[in-house]
Formats: structure tokens, C-alpha cells, sequence
């Protein structure tokens, strides 16, 4: 659908009702006279089609993407900005000609700051810079008292240039659109003459698509709430209402601690349309902020913020004790990486948590046990319950050289492991409360894996063979039984085994964890490719696993990878092209994090600052997917210092050398200062630092 009227609008403010030609002489005679209501601007001249959702250019245009490619040219749009910033702030717009040789596209400029979090308006001209203008006028003239030059230095400016649009109908209680196409297109809906808008990022920002699993939708309610709060005079819509596709391409002004003119940035959806270039230093940037989130979301009692959703600043009621017991591992990698004393802090009073969630009884299997600890939080007993308590307390003790603070822990934790060993091999997944009691006949990709990785690193520090023998059995059924026979389409993504080969390779150097760890990674590039078609059309499924790609399924074959580079080191073999799908990996993750550039939406950033999200369509945060996105960072950076000449701690070979006396540093405090420079501007310091 195409209106043929021309339209302005600010957020809660009514739209101008359509003119005919002589009304618009009339109308632009009577404003030289009158003054302009708070909420309208004098109308453009008819340029094209006005009032339609493209502005000046027809829905049809076969010729938009060549006429509009200047879009994309980051000199092109920062003219675009330096005319908002001149109707808004009064700075000198400078030369606008690229701007102004491309077509007058309707154009949404939105300023975003703390109260209110963001303003819209929508206008169109003759040409593009005719376009800006007037839309920042528009918003100017609606809302000078929040968005003026004395509050300039608070708020980042996004500009939108419509660059397609197409009608379509909203049918039924859900819309369920393509799951490529969340978030690539936003709504127009004219309602008599009324109009108002969903920007395409605006899909995410207000949480409009619900990815719930049987759901994954955009459900109708939401979005009749959003346009009617941006425009409330639009009235009831029918049940089945028309409304315009708009396709646009977005642009934000660059986050910036000092005042003064800012650069900007491309989005794509909810993100950086660039891919990071990969370096060191940046990856050891993203694990800082990274980690001063989770020690954010972590109480005094040591339990840690499960799920946050930044679109509602609403935390889930929900918890899962054995992402704790993993997320903790996380963050003392980071602390094994910098010794930033507060990560320690935090960790050690999650360690106690989890603590005061096991139980300990006597336990025994066909290979051993006895007094035993496991973690309380269903019917059944987690096998991973143990597992990540286990990996958890080896990652403290290699982070601290402290092997006597949590020793009986440890070993109570794997005693509960290998009480669960059946003779074959095989662990059972969910152990009866009761003991004697029957288990639960479910299994689970990831917890034998988790309880190798804990009872191999535990063997690095306490030489029982009990643990080592154990951990090889474990291997063994999963290697010779679970994958026998399975191709590199049918392997699963089991990181944790692949981590926990890497330690068992250094040391049985046996030829069949060797071949598995590279099997296991032949299947992640078997899933990494499938992705690749979709990326020519969608370019942030590069990279990513999974349709829509989501960053924890990235981030653990990141760990994964990370984990089969070490142990190609240990057996000589340089294992180019699995560094190559690493860095694939990596650029994916990075897009989900939520890093100061893509502060500028979120309801609430101390909050959120520093977190990962779901993926390129999830804007939810989990404890466990910044922790195994971080996990990833980490193991990228460590390979490519070792490329350089520099030791970093993390790896089977980095656990050996630190048992005979090696220690790493960490981050110099000046640095490290600087690291945390945007943490402290939006979150300031926790609970955990001086």
C-alpha cells in the first residue's frame, strides 16, 4: 500500500492530513502568517510521490539500489549527519553535493539519550539532503526541548534512508515472517490520515518478534501497541490491515567519551554491518567488557544473573545451576588473563554458591566413588552438574597456583563421576536422587564431555590415576561407540569433548584423539559452510551455525577450534584452515556483543553494556552465552600472541608449564584502566572493587 498524501511525523504527534495542489498553495500562503503547531512542520514540495513510504521515488523503481549505492559510503552519509546536526545544533553543514546528487527518499532521523531513550521523525524533499533537512526539522520543530544543542553531547543520532518498500497485509495474530528477514524490513501503515512507522532495528529494540520456541513470530498485539504509542491519533486498526514493507539502510553516530562531532557507523539489523578485523588487542578489549559484565550480574551471595532481556530491562525468574558453574569458569579464565583482582572476588563467591547448591553422600559405581558431591536442581542428578563444578575449580586453582582452598571439593565432585561410570564406558546422564534408584533414560551431547574436561584437568594437579583413567574411558565410548561410523554430516558440535582431547592428547599422545578432534572439526566446517549461500544475500550469516545463526553455537565452536589448534601444536601439525574457520567464527561472535558502539538503543546500559546476545536476532542476554563467547576470545587471542612470540596462560601445554612454576602477569593496572574506561562511563565499579 502507497499513500499518496503527503506525511510528516514525530513520535506522539498526529500526521498531517493530505492536501490536494491548491490546499498546499493555500496551506504554504497561511504558515508565512501562522505559527507552526508543536507537532507539525509545513509541508515539502511534491517531489515524486509524495507522502508514499519511499518519499520522492516509486515503490517500483527497478533503478533504487544503483540510484541509492551512495547510501553505503560512509562520506556520503556523514554529509547526511552534518545537515541534521545544522538544524539541530546549529553547526555548519559543510559541503552536502554527494548527498544531494542522490534522490529524495523518505528519511527517519531518531535521537536517542537516556530520558527520553529515543524521538523520531520522518520527512522527505526533493532530493536527499532535502530529505535530512526536513526531517530534522521536523524533529526540531516537536521536539526542540529534548533534542537541542545543549544536549547535543548526550544524544547519538540514527538516520534511516528508505530504500525499498512493498505491500503487504497483516493477516493474523502472528505474523510469521522468514526467519531471514527478522528485522531486515520495518513497517509504514497509513490509517486514513494517519500514518505511523516500525523501523527495521525497532523490530529488535522493542522486542516486536517473540522467538520463543513455537512462536517465532511477530505477534500482532506488539505491534499495533508500537504504532499506536508512536502516533497515537492512527485509531483501531482492522483485524487485517495493509501496511508498507520498508527496507531501509541505517547509520548511527559513533559512541565518544569526549564531547564533539562524532564519527558514524553502518547497521545491519540490530548490528555493525562490518566484520571486525580480527586482532589481539581488540579480542583482549571484547574479553574486558565481557567480563566486567558478568561480575556485574553477580549478588553478594554469589548468584549470578541468569537472563536478561534488554528490550523490557526485565530479568527471567528462571535460573540454571550448572551455566553457573560454567560461567564461573569463564571469568576466571579472564582473571588467569589480567589477575584483576575484582574477577576473583566475584568468582570465589560463585564458587560458594554452587557450593551451597550440592549435596554430598556416598555414591559408587562399577570403577569407584564414594563420598561424593553433586549439584541439587532437578528430580534427576545432572552428570554436567559435576562436570562444570569440576572444570570450574580446575580453572581456580591454575588461575591462583591456590591448590588448597577447594581440594576436597574437587575431588568429592569427581568422585561423583566416576561413581557414574558405567562399566562400559558409558556415564549415566541423570542419576536418581535415591541411591539404588532408577536414572532417568535420557542422554546428553555435552555432559560426558564436561565431566572428561573436569576429571583431566583435575589429574594435571592431583596425579590420581583414577581420574586419568576414568576421563580415557569416557573418550573412548564417545570416540569408538556414540560417533563410530559418522560422517563429517552427521558428527555433532561436541566442544567440550573437543577441549577435553586437547588435555587428553598431551598426555596418552594416542593417534585416535588426534583423529577425532580433527574429525570434529571437519564437521563444524561442514556447518559453516551451509551458511555460506545464505551470506551472499544476508551478510551476517557469514560465519555464523545455525539458521538464523545464533552467537553461543558460534561461540562453542569457537572453544572448540581453539581447543583442536592446541592439540595440532602439541602433534606438530600446522592446521592452517582450522585457524582460517576460527577467525570465520570469531567475526560472527563479535557482531553479538554488546559493545559501546551498540550502547545507543538500550533501555538500560549499565545493565547491559558488555554483554553477548543471542544472536543477529536475539537481543537477549544469557550468562552463558557472554561465558562461552568469551571462552572463545580468549583461545583466539592465545593462539595469535603465540604467533607473535608471547606467552598467554589457557591450553593443555599452558597447564604443564604452569605446574612447574610459569605465571603470567596479567595486564598492567594502567592498561588495564584504559580496558575498562567505557565500563566505568556507563556502569562504574561493583560491588567487587574498591
Amino acid at each position: 500500500m502507497v499513500d499518496h498524501a503527503s506525511h510528516k511525523g514525530v513520535d506522539g504527534c498526529p500526521m498531517m492530513k493530505p492536501l490536494n495542489f491548491l490546499s498546499v498553495r493555500l496551506f504554504v500562503l497561511l504558515l508565512s502568517v501562522l505559527a507552526v503547531s508543536a507537532c507539525s512542520q509545513s509541508a515539502p514540495e511534491p517531489s515524486g510521490d509524495p507522502g508514499s513510504a519511499l518519499g520522492s521515488a516509486s515503490a517500483s523503481d527497478d533503478d533504487a539500489e544503483g540510484d541509492l549505492s551512495g547510501l553505503g559510503d560512509e562520506a556520503t552519509m556523514t554529509e547526511a549527519f552534518s545537515v541534521a546536526r545544522s538544524v539541530l545544533y546549529g553547526e555548519s553543514a559543510g559541503n552536502t553535493s554527494k548527498l544531494a546528487a542522490l534522490p529524495g527518499r523518505r528519511v527517519f532521523i531518531c535521537a536517542y539519550q537516556d530520558k527520553p531513550r529515543s524521538i523520531c521523525a520522518t520527512d522527505f524533499g526533493s532530493d536527499l539532503a532535502q530529505s535530512v533537512r526536513k526531517a530534522a526539522e521536523a524533529l526540531k520543530s516537536s521536539a526542540a526541548e529534548v533534542v537541542g544543542e545543549d544536549r547535543k553531547d548526550s544524544i547519538r543520532l540514527k538516520i534511516d534512508v528508505v530504500t525499498n518498500a512493498s505491500s503487504a497485509t497483516f493477516k493474523r495474530s502472528m505474523e510469521k515472517l522468514k526467519k531471514r528477514e527478522i528485522a531486515m524490513y520495518g513497517y509504514w501503515v497509513n490509517s486514513g490520515s494517519e500514518v505511523s512507522w516500525i523501523l527495521p532495528t525497532e523490530v529488535l529494540e522493542m522486542g516486536l518478534y517473540d522467538d520463543r520456541k513455537g512462536k517465532r513470530a511477530i505477534p500482532r498485539r506488539r505491534v499495533i501497541k508500537a504504532l499506536a504509542k508512536r502516533n497515537p491519533g492512527l485509531g483501531e486498526l482492522p483485524e487485517e490491515f495493509a501496511y508498507d514493507k520498508i527496507r531501509t539502510t541505517a547509520w548511527v553516530e559513533d559512541d565518544q567519551a569526549e564531547p564533539g562531532r562524532p564519527g558514524i557507523f553502518r547497521l545491519y539489523r540490530l548490528h555493525h554491518y562490518e566484520f571486525d578485523t580480527i586482532t589481539p588487542d581488540l579480542l583482549l578489549q571484547r574479553t574486558v567488557w565481557a567480563a566486567d559484565y558478568l561480575i556485574s550480574s553477580i549478588a553478594a551471595d554469589g548468584k549470578i544473573r541468569y537472563r536478561y532481556n534488554p528490550s523490557t530491562n526485565k530479568d527471567s525468574s528462571s535460573y540454571n545451576l550448572l551455566r553457573h558453574g560454567g560461567t564461573t569458569y569463564s571469568i576466571l579464565q579472564a582473571y588467569d588473563r589480567t589477575k584483576f583482582a575484582p574477577y576473583l572476588e566475584a568468582s570465589k563467591a560463585a564458587i560458594r554458591y554452587l557450593f551451597k547448591n550440592s549435596r554430598r553422600e556416598e555414591r559408587v559405581g562399577p570403577y569407584g566413588g564414594g563420598d561424593s558431591m553433586y549439584v541439587v536442581e532437578s528430580p534427576f542428578i545432572k552428570l554436567g552438574g559435576s562436570g562444570l563444578g569440576l572444570v570450574m575449580l580446575d580453572q581456580y586453582v591454575e588461575a591462583t597456583g591456590d591448590k588448597e582452598s577447594f581440594i576436597d571439593e574437587a575431588r568429592a565432585y569427581a568422585r561423583f563421576l566416576v561413581s557414574q561410570q558405567k562399566e562400559d564406558g558409558e556415564f549415566v546422564y541423570f542419576a536418581p536422587m535415591k541411591v539404588g534408584g532408577k536414572p532417568k533414560d535420557e542422554t546428553s551431547l555435552y555432559y560426558p564431555g564436561e565431566a572428561i574436561l573436569g576429571l583431566i584437568r583435575l589429574y594435571s594437579w592431583d596425579r590420581n590415576p583414577l581420574w586419568l583413567d576414568t576421563a580415557t574411558r569416557a573418550a573412548d565410548w564417545l570416540i569408538h561407540v556414540r560417533d563410530k561410523g559418522k560422517t563429517e554430516k552427521r558428527l555433532a558440535n561436541d566442544h567440550w569433548l573437543m577441549i577435553s582431547l586437547s588435555y587428553l592428547y598431551q598426555y596418552t599422545k594416542r593417534e585416535d584423539y588426534l583423529f577425532h578432534s580433527l574429525a570434529l572439526s571437519r564437521s563444524v566446517e561442514h556447518q559453516y559452510q551451509k551458511n555460506l549461500p545464505a551470506s551472499e544475500k544476508y551478510r551476517d550469516y557469514r560465519g555464523g551455525y545455525y539458521d538464523p545463526p545464533r552467537s553461543t553455537p558460534a561461540a562453542t565452536r569457537g572453544e572448540g577450534l581453539v581447543a583442536v589448534l592446541d592439540t595440532c601444536k602439541i602433534a606438530g601439525k600446522a592446521c592452517e584452515w582450522v585457524q582460517e574457520m576460527l577467525m570465520e567464527t570469531v567475526r560472527h561472535e563479535n557482531l553479538s556483543q554488546y559493545d559501546p558502539q551498540m550502547s545507543f538503543w538500550m533501555k538500560n546500559r549499565k545493565k547491559t553494556f558488555g554483554g553477548w546476545s543471542g544472536g543477529i536476532t536475539d537481543p537477549n542476554i544469557r550468562n552463558d552465552f557472554v561465558q562461552h563467547n568469551m571462552s572463545s576470545i580468549l583461545g583466539t587471542e592465545r593462539h595469535l600472541r603465540a604467533a607473535n612470540g608471547v606467552k598467554l596462560p589457557g591450553g593443555p601445554a599452558w597447564t604443564e608449564e604452569n605446574l612447574k612454576g610459569a605465571t603470567h602477569p596479567g595486564v598492567p593496572a594502567e592498561q588495564m584502566s584504559a580496558l575498562r574506561e567505557a565500563t566505568m562511563r556507563y556502569r562504574g565499579k561493583t560491588q567487587w572493587e574498591n
